[in-house]
């Protein structure tokens, strides 16, 4: 197996795509703006948490991209000002990894280029954790 690469051996155009697909994601559905939330994903997409609920059972939750647009739409998320760090783990041969760390979430997107279009194909999530030390 090839090592890690140590820096993106993308294109700078695939980098601002990439990049734009991450954001488009993020501020779409912070900003309730679902037409810019609509965009990020690839029609075949899924989102995907798994977590122990409050009475112990382990869950995996799936939502489409139809489930998330509508949240956008009804403004479940909306904040101002939201901080976050993004980084672009790889970008090679037509597939990308990418993380978000906002203050209310992690998500891990895995980005494909499909007819041209760089959009997300995967997205497993979580909130982050109280800050309250719980």
């Amino acid at each position: 197996m090839p090592p890690a690469p140590a820096k993106l051996e993308a294109s700078q155009n695939d980098i601002d795509a990439v990049t734009k697909a991450a954001l488009d994601y993020l501020f779409g559905y912070v900003e309730a703006d679902p037409d810019r939330h609509a965009d990020s994903y690839h029609p075949e997409a899924l989102k995907r948490r798994y977590f122990t609920d409050e009475s112990g059972i382990e869950v995996l939750q799936t939502l489409s991209p139809q489930m998330m647009i509508d949240g956008a739409a009804a403004g479940l998320a909306r904040a101002e000002g939201t901080e976050y760090e993004m980084i672009i783990d790889d970008i090679t041969e037509g597939m990308a990894s990418v993380r978000i760390y906002s203050a209310k979430w992690i998500d891990f997107l895995h980005i494909v280029q499909a007819r041209g279009e760089w959009r997300i194909l995967h997205v497993t999530w979580k909130h982050q954790p109280a800050t309250n030390g719980g």
